[in-house]
């Protein structure tokens, strides 16, 4: 019996459709986000904002297909994968990571760079424990910090991205006329950092680099060897309940956590 026509969908690419799909996804990713600037230059804040929230969510959708297109499994071996191309609330939560790791990669390139001109300041440094742990505990104190803005921000997502396109009636008329050239501007730089980021990994697997491929094939294999397919599944069940709102939950235990750390004046308090 023939298949039925116009049944393929992001589930049932092959490898090469993925590559081809991720490339259209970017393409529209990237002409809304320069919609958004046409429109903040209008003035028009509250759509300009949605429109850069639907930007990163497709941004966030060939992130997954170009991985697929290179090799990975996310959909043969990720459970409710497929929600990612329907739920909006979990496309956020992947963009939230890939923010919070932008934060961290940036530091790092910092770090690099302190190494490369300042090496003896470091070794110094280095030599000395207490020292170097206290630093280290002042920096996870701030980063927590950030990490846990990040992640409440990305909570309330769906609800800005509503808010600029909808009027509402909760409690008093909110309208998007209300978002204002700060609350743009917030979101601008939020979703500045994860682009920057997804498109720097992106343009990374077109090196001829050998070294960097044996990694890239490592992962792979590290993948599927240590189930993180399945990790990764996991906590997206968390968010196929639509009563619930994992990343605020995540908000509260982060909060808990950093009210314990900001406290201590060594790890083995």
């Amino acid at each position: 019996m023939p298949k039925p026509k116009g049944n393929k969908n992001f589930m049932t690419l092959s490898q090469k459709e993925c590559l081809t799909a991720s490339t259209h996804l970017l393409e529209n990713a990237e002409g809304l986000y320069n919609d958004a600037q046409l429109l903040a230059k209008n003035k028009s804040y509250g759509r300009a904002t949605s429109m850069l929230i639907h930007s990163t969510e497709e941004t966030m959708k060939a992130f997954i297909l170009f991985l697929d297109g290179n090799g990975f499994q996310f959909r043969k071996n990720t459970n409710g994968i497929n929600n990612l191309f329907v739920n909006h609330s979990l496309r956020y939560g992947l963009a939230m990571v890939l923010s919070v790791l932008h934060i961290f990669s940036e530091d790092l390139k910092y770090f690099l760079q302190r190494v490369r001109n300042e090496p003896n300041k470091l070794m110094s440094l280095s030599k000395d424990k207490a020292a170097l742990e206290s630093k280290f505990l002042e920096y996870f104190k701030e980063k927590i910090k950030i990490v846990l803005l990040e992640v409440i921000w990305f909570s309330k997502a769906e609800f800005l991205r509503q808010e600029g396109f909808y009027v509402d009636y909760v409690d008093k008329i909110k309208t998007p006329l209300e978002i204002d050239e700060n609350e743009y501007n917030e979101v601008l730089v939020r979703i500045n950092g994860m682009r920057s980021f997804v498109l720097s990994l992106i343009e990374s697997f077109e090196s001829d680099d050998e070294e960097f491929n044996k990694h890239l094939e490592k992962l792979k294999k590290q993948f599927l060897i240590e189930g993180w397919y399945q990790k990764i599944g996991g906590l997206i069940e968390m968010f196929r309940d639509r009563k619930t709102n994992p990343l605020e939950n995540l908000s509260v235990a982060i909060n808990e956590f950093s009210n314990e750390i900001q406290s201590k004046k060594s790890f083995n308090e």
